[in-house]
Order: C-alpha cells, then sequence, then structure tokens
C-alpha cells in the first residue's frame, strides 16, 4: 500500500514538472536569441536594395561587443534604409519574431571616422519590421541615448519594443535599419553588433517548478495486545 502511494506521488510530481516545463518552453520559445553576431558571416544581413548607390556591408574585426566581428556599415547620406535581415527563410527565426517583445542593438561610432563639425549623427534612428501582421511597422528606440556628436567615440545599446506580431505563426518576415545623420564634413560607418530578440519581463529561462509535497503518511493504528498465553 504505501509502496503504491509513492509511486503515485512520483508520477504526479513528474507530470507537473512536464507540464510546467512545456508551458514554459511555449512562452518563451528560443529567446533571448542572437541574429546578428557577425564572427565568420554577414548573418543574413544584406545592404538594403533600396539603399543609396555607395552603401556597404561587411563583417570586419574589431568594434565587437559580442565577439571579435561587429558589421561595419557606411551608408552616404542621411536617412536611409542601411541594411536589412530577411527572416522567412528560417521557420525558428519567424517563430522568436512572433513572441519577441524586445529587439536590442549594440552601435560603435568612432570619432577618428567622422567629422561631424556643426552636424549631427544618430547612432541608429531606427528599425522597420515587416512581417504577416502588414506592412511598413517603423519602431523609434525605447532605450539607448542614439544622439552623437563625434567628439569622442561611442558606444550604445539601442533597445526597441516589438509590438505584437499576428498571427503568432508568421510565414514571412524582415528586419530593417535605418540609419540617418545631416551636416557632417564627413561620414563615417556605423558598427552593429549583438542584434538580439528578446522576451518579456518575465525570465528567459523557466525557473525550476515546486516539487509537489509529500502528504503526511496517516499513522498505523494501534495493534492489539497480545492475549495472555
Amino acid at each position: 500500500m504505501k509502496t503504491s502511494l509513492m509511486s503515485r506521488i512520483g508520477v504526479c510530481g513528474f507530470i507537473c514538472l512536464a507540464i510546467t516545463l512545456g508551458l514554459a518552453s511555449q512562452s518563451y520559445g528560443n529567446l533571448p536569441r542572437v541574429i546578428g553576431d557577425f564572427e565568420d558571416s554577414n548573418d543574413g544581413w544584406t545592404v538594403h536594395p533600396e539603399a543609396p548607390e555607395g552603401t556597404t556591408a561587411q563583417f570586419f574585426k574589431g568594434n565587437a561587443t559580442l565577439g571579435n566581428y561587429s558589421y561595419k556599415v557606411f551608408v552616404p547620406s542621411g536617412w536611409q534604409k542601411a541594411v536589412v535581415r530577411d527572416l522567412t527563410d528560417d521557420a525558428n527565426l519567424l517563430k522568436d519574431l512572433g513572441k519577441a517583445a524586445k529587439l536590442q542593438i549594440d552601435v560603435t561610432l568612432k570619432a577618428s571616422e567622422w567629422s561631424v563639425s556643426t552636424g549631427w549623427v544618430k547612432a541608429i534612428e531606427c528599425i522597420v519590421i515587416q512581417s504577416d501582421m502588414g506592412g511598413w511597422q517603423q519602431i523609434d528606440p525605447t532605450d539607448g541615448e542614439t544622439a552623437w556628436n563625434g567628439q569622442a567615440d561611442k558606444t550604445v545599446t539601442v533597445t526597441f519594443d516589438i509590438p505584437p506580431q499576428t498571427p503568432p505563426d508568421l510565414t514571412h518576415a524582415s528586419v530593417t535599419i535605418i540609419t540617418n545623420y545631416d551636416g557632417v564634413g564627413t561620414a563615417g560607418n556605423f558598427y552593429f553588433d549583438n542584434v538580439r530578440l528578446l522576451g518579456a519581463a518575465e525570465p528567459n529561462q523557466p525557473k525550476e517548478a515546486a516539487k509537489p509535497v509529500e502528504p503526511n503518511k496517516p499513522e498505523e493504528p494501534n495493534k492489539p495486545a497480545k492475549p495472555n498465553d
């Protein structure tokens, strides 16, 4: 009887743990997820087809915030669709974008490459997401000081809040980075790195489920006294 009770408790606990972890997995998926570390390739990022002539982009050893390489982007004029990452060919990335709450990008600007003078530069202007949700979703930064005067090197993490992408099972999506500057004497490069999708404020890894509390074992009834021989 005791063995049967303990077995049932163990099975129940295992099922509860499996359900809890399963639900957590559905909630958080593979987030956080890096979609651009540029260590050995451009990670699928390319010059936007509508970028101005002369725009260049390549993975570059240096100015990295994750690993050793960054994504060196040059854009010859101001507000422009600079580079884009099409996620349509990757079902896992589409799933992650559908669940993500934020996108973050590390941006580095080198004072030695720019002559800003009385002009201005933004580390990043905005991003644009296009997916099953619809057309142009322009998203401005929610965190990270993007203004730059060119007087000293700058590295900043820029955060964007991603609106819910519907339907959740996306069939196509892309992320475009928009750059912007004006009135500079010489334009330099933007160095992007550690582009990542993040979940909501909840932890991205589920906490260990609480173990079921074992019920108090019933006390054995008093045994009748043996009759005197």
